[in-house]
């Protein structure tokens, strides 16, 4: 190996370790963040200036609209496990609000769709 060649590369995976971003901590379930939670920053941008990096970064893609944690962690390159400790962490020093979706809608009666579905065929 000669002086130019890097001692990593691409495909090692990142060189921050998941846990030394959480500084070794587990999603603590103090708040119920799934995949599909919604989260919105409530302070601007400027104000995260002394976060860490993935923190300030939070921040500010969540400005302009509310993203899901999975879109969170997609777009961080983290484990899932990894953003819901740091949104957390957001969300109790009030940089964050998050919002669970709606809960499911009912599924419709089927019986009730084929009526439907027979009744237009037989215009």
């Amino acid at each position: 190996m000669d002086g130019s060649e890097s001692w990593f590369d691409e495909e090692a995976g990142p060189l921050v370790r998941p846990f030394a971003m959480t500084r070794g901590r587990a999603p603590s379930g103090r708040h119920e963040l799934n995949m599909i939670t919604l989260v919105v920053a409530i302070k601007p941008d400027s104000d995260a200036v002394t976060l860490d990096r993935e923190s300030a970064e939070i921040v500010r893609m969540c400005q302009r609209r509310p993203l899901s944690i999975a879109e969170i962690s997609a777009r961080l390159d983290v484990l899932l496990a990894v953003a819901k400790v740091l949104i957390g962490d957001l969300i109790d020093h009030d940089y964050l609000i998050f919002q669970d979706p709606p809960p499911p809608v009912e599924t419709p009666d089927m019986d009730l769709l084929q009526a439907v579905l027979n009744g237009l065929r037989d215009l």
